[in-house]
């Protein structure tokens, strides 16, 4: 399994009124964990647009499971990888951990896509590229 791991610290505008970290940031740190996955495999994404004639790969799901709070200073450690494949799409799993306890878990799935042959102003899922897919640890 290709891992990636990376910190954040929570700041003052990640927290709610409660002085907990609010939830809608989770979703961000794992949009950024995924782009650190992408980075750590060699796969950045101005390299990708020119191998792939300009790849992206929207989401089309995300998930989160809240576990424990985290606060206003905490480092918060993202381990991420790729834990389920698809023709086209594929899974992207990540674990966030405040020190000895798990602060939140979550996916996004995203379907690799490029701009359409037939319609350039829109784009299409494809088969993923067995070099991306090998570079993930697939």
């Amino acid at each position: 399994m290709f891992l990636s791991t990376h910190k954040v610290q929570v700041l003052w505008h990640d927290c709610d009124p409660a002085a907990i970290v609010f939830y809608g940031n989770y979703y961000r740190w794992m949009d950024d964990a995924t782009y650190y996955l992408f980075v750590k495999a060699d796969l950045e994404w101005n390299k990708l647009k020119t191998i792939y004639d300009k790849p992206s790969v929207p989401l089309v799901s995300a998930h989160g499971d809240f576990r424990s709070p985290a606060k206003f200073g905490d480092v918060l450690t993202i381990e991420s990888h790729v834990s389920e494949w698809g023709t086209r799409s594929f899974t992207v799993s990540h674990v966030f951990h405040n020190g000895d306890k798990i602060a939140a878990e979550g996916y996004e799935k995203r379907v690799w896509c490029r701009v359409d042959p037939n319609d350039p102003g829109n784009i299409k899922a494809f088969p993923i590229p067995d070099e991306v897919r090998k570079a993930l640890g697939g």
